[in-house]
């Protein structure tokens, strides 16, 4: 009866002396139970039908809607010291139920130190101590009770430590021996059964120590007035050992005879003799039956004197425990035998042919989820890995028609199939590993055509990419309506005929349904959709684990594929359910998404692993989620920052798909750009989609959508931050300098590149507000500091994006088209006339000259002087001289531009310096073949202009403390000798 072994299971563990009775019976069952290779037995398919019964009545009690007792595992630890060997149960059902299951866990930590202490003495008892079994210091009572009521210790062990003369081994042989009853046993069976339990050592000091002991409490507790002192009691026990070996070795030729023993046992009991019946009594006993002296480990038969120890401990028992079930003591209860049983049931359904044996295993295999939902992780996975090889699908020596008839042909293999998806869709919460078998099941069924593309219905309505009736490329349909599922695993029917009636199957038949429609109405009945669909009522590590499963099979992680296109088949499949999984889940997209991000770069470092179709069928999936999630402003921005790192993954596993996918990457980032760009707002996520729609755009089948992305987010501007604007530089850049792209368009950037400088204008005079207002308020509340960092750092940023647009402008005026390098420079020319609200500083001035203007105008010249070089390049080199010629009018109006905060520099000098010398530079240009320069027109003009602005400023006058007008004369007479007399009249 389920209900005795229940209660057998508490009142048996309660006591500490009882081995696990459940564990025992539930065992034997599965062992009487296990069918092997011959036919099933009458004894066991009942022992199997009480296994099942067994497991019903547990899954019955541990599944109820009502129990509000924890259904989580959690780990019993032994926190402190307690005397369990005197420890009592408290009336309180929670106080209750937390000693037996602390009290199995002691029980479970002895069986460890018993293994140590048969190896290593020392180990083994400072384990005890390590476990809160004993004190510290020791108690003897626990040693003893460690020593008496452990099985497997080496009785060697025992009897050494216990004749041992220290002060603690004598208390804990005193506490040893305390714990035998001897009431009602004359000497001989109470002598064996103390000394069954230890080995008698062969040092006769031990060997008096150990019957002093157990003389005293045989003595205490004798039923008659026999003995009337101790050592009446040792001195016979000696001679009852002597009379032992004298009978039963071999080597004693000449036996004791029953006269000679009770003479040389006269006057022993106080001067007086014992009575002749009772040492006649012990004489014959030991003659007949010998004393085992050095036994070892193993089992102990149940003879007189255990029984009658028995007895005894019967009378000191606890009333019987009627306990109320608890789901606690369930999982606990089921733990002990639930591989015995998974095992038991595995092969009886494999061996078993009839239809209701096989109903009968199924039962057994949804009552065995049920309890393992509850903390039994581990063990709900091997019940999964048990059954998928009677589903034949992962049977890796079976061709793919092989295959497909065992699964037509055979009720075993669907049972089994749907089975294995009824445990995903009711006890996923609680499937770790088995995931990854559900998940090889479902490949094998897709790869053989036994998946309808209608099976597999996922919720992910009011997706922002996939319009309503949208399909994937494996054939995923995404509808827009609202899956509902409400957690009931209680309500789980437990007869499978819920799931799967023979009796509709053999109609089918009947009716002459194809094999394709019996598979089919099968995998409707499996319910594959609502797996994924409901996968938001997953915990976490279940996510977690489910997502593993398909990414490391989407990677090729234990597939073997025949042919190419069945690979990208497969990998598509695979990615549309992590999709449909993730899009379920945006709700807790930051906590399950960073593991699989872990694991798609530990799948990028499997030895043999392809990026294609992976990353191909990946990065469209990841931007179908990245879309949805930035359809809604995010107050949280790290699933922005996961999803982009994800897609960044993807491209740099293999560049190539930038190419093969550029019509949907450029699709989904001009959507990003037009539809939400206020929901962008991590500097990672502009990075991205501006780097990516600058890349996707070369191809001339997107250049139109990307540019026009572009142009109206730099159009608007209202979207332009300090955040991404040198991401949008850098995509601008990316546009012009592509060849044969249109030049309207090209133009039309540059000039919205120069516009760009008013944003930097409006930054700037926020920053330098903050600066002012931080500066006021210091100054009248006396404060020590005077300046205003951040603001400081944000000037200097916004300086920092100005000369990165200069820089970009600067490489633009190096195309090859003179069109656009002669907007380029225009569009500079108009950037530096904006740029006077920026209040650049002489050391910003000159940094601007450095890094854009010399710099342009050098690479200007050594481009001018490559074309000359070459033949028949007489139209580039005229060309770049050109752009030159406008390059060093920009050069000279920027400068006059700003010539006041320039001279305030220390390093004008240096700097006029530098002027001078790319005058001179161009000046005297040789183009080679093409004649002279016509910069030799411009240069002394140029000249004239900045010098005569120089003079009249008061910058250039000749002074006894300052060089510059003696240096500024001997370089004009270098460069352009013609203004010598102009400029310089007093020189004359």
């Amino acid at each position: 009866q389920p209900t005795f072994v229940i209660e057998a299971y508490v009142n048996y563990d309660c006591d500490p002396v009882c081995r696990n009775i459940f564990e025992d019976v539930g065992k034997l069952l599965c062992k009487q139970a296990f069918p092997g290779n011959g036919p099933t037995s009458t004894l066991q398919v009942q022992a199997f039908e009480g296994l099942i019964i067994m497991i019903h009545s547990i899954s019955t009690n541990i599944d109820k809607e009502e129990d509000s007792t924890p259904s989580d595992p959690y780990p019993i630890e032994i926190k402190e010291y307690r005397p369990f060997w005197v420890e009592k149960p408290k009336d309180d059902l929670e106080t209750w139920v937390e000693y037996i299951r602390v009290r199995k866990a002691q029980k479970r930590k002895i069986l460890i130190a018993a293994s140590h202490f048969s190896r290593d003495e020392k180990k083994g008892l400072e384990y005890l101590k390590y476990c809160q079994l004993v004190s510290d210091p020791p108690n003897p009572k626990s040693f003893a009770f460690f020593f008496r009521y452990t099985p497997g210790l080496d009785k060697n062990m025992i009897g050494d430590y216990l004749g041992d003369p220290d002060e603690l081994h004598i208390q804990v042989l005193k506490e040893f021996t305390a714990t035998f009853e001897f009431h009602g046993m004359i000497l001989d069976s109470a002598l064996r059964t103390y000394l069954e339990t230890f080995r008698l050592p062969g040092e006769s000091q031990k060997i008096q120590r150990i019957l002093e002991a157990f003389s005293e409490r045989f003595f205490d507790q004798q039923s008659s007035e026999i003995f009337v002192t101790k050592d009446s009691v040792f001195i016979l026990c000696y001679s009852l050992i002597m009379l032992n070996t004298d009978q039963h070795n071999p080597q004693v030729k000449k036996k004791m005879t029953e006269d000679e023993f009770i003479r040389n046992n006269r006057a022993i009991n106080g001067g007086q003799d014992l009575p002749r019946e009772y040492l006649s009594e012990l004489f014959h006993s030991i003659s007949n039956h010998a004393i085992t002296l050095f036994g070892q480990s193993g089992p102990v038969e149940m003879n007189p004197s255990r029984w009658i120890e028995l007895m005894n401990r019967a009378k000191l028992m606890q009333p019987y425990i009627l306990c109320d079930f608890d789901r606690r003591l369930g999982r606990d209860m089921f733990a002990c035998v639930a591989g015995p049983t998974i095992a038991a049931l595995s092969a009886f359904f494999e061996h078993a042919d009839e239809d209701e044996m096989l109903h009968e295993c199924i039962e057994g295999l949804i009552s065995l989820a049920r309890i393992a939902q509850y903390g039994l992780a581990d063990t709900l996975d091997e019940l999964v890995a048990s059954f998928c090889k009677f589903t034949t699908l992962l049977n890796p020596y079976a061709s793919a028609e092989e295959t497909l008839f065992a699964f037509s042909n055979d009720m075993k293999p669907r049972m089994a199939t749907l089975a294995l998806f009824t445990i995903a869709n009711n006890f996923g919460r609680s499937l770790r590993g088995g995931w990854r078998n559900i998940i090889d099941c479902l490949l094998k069924l897709k790869r053989l055509r036994l998946l309808p593309q209608s099976v597999i219905e996922f919720d992910v309505a009011s997706s922002a990419d996939a319009p309503e009736g949208s399909k994937s490329e494996s054939g995923v349909i995404f509808p827009n309506h609202d899956s509902k599922f409400s957690k009931n695993t209680a309500g789980v029917v437990s007869r499978f005929s819920h799931f799967l009636t023979l009796d509709s199957m053999e109609e089918s038949i009947s009716l002459g349904m194809s094999e394709f429609e019996q598979n089919l109405k099968i995998i409707r009945q499996c319910q594959i959709g609502s797996i994924f669909g409901n996968s938001f009522q997953l915990p976490v590590e279940a996510l977690m684990n489910l997502g593993r499963s398909l990414i490391f099979a989407a990677a090729g992680k234990g597939q073997k594929f025949s042919t190419p296109i069945e690979e990208e088949e497969t990998v598509g499949f695979c990615w549309d359910l992590i999709i449909a999984i993730s899009l379920a889940n945006l709700h807790r997209f930051p906590v399950f998404w960073p593991s699989y991000s872990d694991y798609l770069l530990a799948v990028a470092q499997f030895p043999l692993f392809s990026p294609l179709p992976f990353a191909e069928k990946g990065i469209i999936g990841l931007f179908k989620v990245c879309l949805k999630l930035l359809a809604s402003y995010q107050a949280d921005k790290t699933p922005e920052e996961l999803i982009f790192k994800s897609i960044n993954l993807m491209w740099k596993l293999d560049k190539e798909i930038l190419d093969t996918c550029c019509e949907y990457i450029t699709q989904s980032v001009s959507k990003i750009l037009t539809e939400y760009p206020a929901n962008l707002q991590t500097q990672l996520g502009w990075k991205s989609v501006l780097h990516l729609l600058s890349i996707t755009g070369r191809h001339p089948e997107t250049y139109d959508q990307a540019v026009e992305a572009l142009i109206m987010l730099m159009s608007d501007a209202f979207h332009i931050s300090k955040m991404n604007y040198a991401y949008c530089i850098d995509c601008a850049f990316g546009f012009v300098a592509l060849k044969n792209s249109p030049l309207e368009k090209n133009l039309k950037i540059l000039d919205l590149m120069s516009d760009s400088v008013k944003l930097l204008i409006q930054w700037y005079t926020t920053a330098s507000d903050q600066t002012n207002n931080y500066s006021f308020s210091s100054n009248t509340s006396a404060s020590s500091s005077d300046d205003n960092p951040k603001g400081i750092e944000s000037v200097n940023f916004i300086m920092s994006l100005f000369v990165k647009l200069g820089e970009a402008l600067r490489k633009t005026s190096l195309a090859r088209r003179e069109e656009i390098r002669n907007h380029a420079i225009l569009a500079l020319r108009r950037g530096f006339k904006l740029a006077e609200d920026l209040e650049l500083s002489s050391s910003r001035c000159i940094s601007c000259f450095n890094l854009v203007i010399f710099a342009m105008v050098d690479d200007q010249h050594e481009k001018m002087i490559e074309y000359s070089r070459r033949e028949n390049a007489e139209r580039e080199t005229r060309s770049m001289e050109g752009t030159l010629k406008l390059s060093m009018e920009l050069l000279t109006d920027v400068y006059l531009q700003y010539l006041n905060q320039i001279m305030e520099n220390p390093g004008f000098r240096t700097f006029w310096l530098g002027v001078l010398r790319r005058m001179d530079t161009c000046m005297k240009a040789d183009l080679g073949e093409y004649g002279d320069t016509k910069l030799q027109e411009v240069v002394p003009e140029l000249l004239r202009k900045m010098i005569t602005k120089m003079q009249e400023t008061g910058i250039l006058v000749r002074k006894e403390e300052d060089d510059l007008w003696d240096i500024t004369y001997i370089q004009i007479q270098w460069i352009a000798p013609s203004l010598k007399e102009e400029l310089f009249p007093d020189e004359i």
